[in-house]
């Protein structure tokens, strides 16, 4: 990863450690991680860059709860902009400050994170008269 990252063992060692990798497996090659590991090393290694747009589709899908916790903590520093498509409510409104929802083949524009979309939205229902039911729980399991 330094060698990647144009970056000395001495600044690669404790932003791996950012990432859950310990001093041990900061120092092991990339074959012998695993699948999560990887998917971990690669958003190191997105972080480092020098993007200014990331574009994420499920990015939590496949991670245990400190991986998804360490990338919403990565998002969060990310000075670029973020374009992230997931079901992950609480990474929803953690991360975004804007939500387009494609709503009747249109797209609808909120601000805030998705807890103010849906506020939003079933105030909406209720002036037209609607019932809406919320789309589900944001609390991580």
């Amino acid at each position: 990863m330094a060698k990647r990252a144009n970056l000395p063992e001495s600044a690669a060692i404790p932003f791996l450690g950012r990432f859950l990798f310990p001093y041990e497996q900061a120092l092991k090659p990339v074959s012998t991680l695993s699948g999560g590991e990887k998917g971990r090393l690669q958003m190191a290694l997105l972080m480092l860059s020098g993007a200014n747009l990331l574009l994420l589709d499920e990015p939590t899908n496949n991670l245990d709860i400190p991986s998804a916790e360490v990338l919403e903590e990565a998002l969060e520093s990310f000075e670029g902009t973020v374009l992230v498509v997931s079901h992950d409510r609480y990474l929803l409104d953690r991360i975004v400050h804007r939500v387009v929802a494609l709503e009747e083949g249109t797209a609808a524009e909120y601000a805030g994170g998705y807890s103010s979309y849906e506020a939003e939205r079933m105030q909406k229902a209720q002036i037209a008269g609607s019932s809406v039911e919320p789309r589900g729980r944001k609390e991580r399991l």
